[in-house]
């Protein structure tokens, strides 16, 4: 496991949610806590250049869901969906004590929060969105539908190595990363040989059934920060998001991929900080 640029990790505990799921987290600083989770097939170390920063004036909290990397990995598909994620979240402020704090995530993370700050509104004291689709509760487009399940039957009958690689030439999410950072290769082989095969199998399956939320996003009233990438398949999704929160604040960063927390990692942190730090201001 990589360790923090600049820091090191506080604490590397598990919680066990209403279901007996083992969930993994760390924390990092202190201040007002900030609950991040990556997005789908990805880890709390993807988050690695971020956390300095972060950690520097919040008490962030890194959390992966079930399917994931350190995370239970349930063999009943049943046991995923963007509704039980959205429960293993509140579990994790639930364990920590925390009333309320800021969450959000990258793609699959920041649908999972979005869904929380839908369901819980009182305990979400702002919402950050970055890179997600999901987010934005819109229906799959079929290319992504056939994909998405293409990866199924790869991970399921191939293992992990093979899914990497068909992520690299099949994923436009990943091949516009490797366009802006050929070395991240190597990173993505270790991202998906943290997976096990039924987990990020569930995982999709959850992610092609996924609820649309569209129409709820009006009802959102916290602050809402946006992060896209130009360079992002998921951008045309976060404008429509934009859209339809009131008040919302869309920052799109260049060249940044759907991994814009890694591609643009000085100027995602200087964003996030900015907007946190008017948050906590007001209240």
């Amino acid at each position: 496991m990589r360790i923090p640029r600049g820091g090191k990790i506080a604490a590397m505990p598990y919680l066990k949610t209403d279901d007996r799921a083992r969930i993994y987290y760390e924390e990092h600083g202190t201040g007002t806590p900030l609950v991040l989770a990556y997005g789908i097939g990805g880890n709390a170390t993807m988050w690695d250049v971020n956390v300095p920063g972060l950690a520097a004036r919040h008490r962030l909290i890194l959390w992966e869901p079930r399917g994931h990397a350190r995370s239970d990995s349930p063999d009943d598909p049943a046991k995923y969906s963007f509704e039980r994620w959205a429960l293993d979240l509140g579990a994790v402020l639930d364990h920590l004590s925390l009333r309320r704090a800021h969450v959000g995530g990258l793609s699959l993370g920041a649908g999972i929060a979005t869904r929380f700050a839908l369901r819980f509104p009182r305990r979400v004291r702002s919402l950050v969105i970055t890179n997600s689709s999901s987010a934005s509760g819109l229906p799959l487009s079929w290319q992504n539908v056939v994909m998405r399940a293409r990866s199924i039957e790869v991970t399921l009958t191939q293992g992990m190595d093979a899914m990497a690689e068909f992520a690299m030439t099949a994923n436009p999410n990943v091949s516009e990363r490797l366009a802006l950072d050929p070395s991240a290769k190597a990173e993505f082989y270790e991202e998906y040989r943290q997976l096990t095969p039924i987990g990020y199998a569930n995982s999709l399956r959850a992610l092609l059934a996924m609820d649309h939320i569209t129409d709820d996003l009006p009802k959102l009233r916290m602050p809402v920060l946006l992060i896209g990438g130009d360079r992002d398949p998921s951008l045309p999704p976060m404008r429509v998001m934009h859209r339809k929160i009131r008040g919302s604040k869309l920052v799109v960063l260049s060249p940044a991929s759907h991994f814009a927390n890694r591609d643009q990692p000085e100027a995602w942190n200087r964003v996030v900080l900015d907007f946190l730090a008017k948050v906590d201001k007001k209240r």
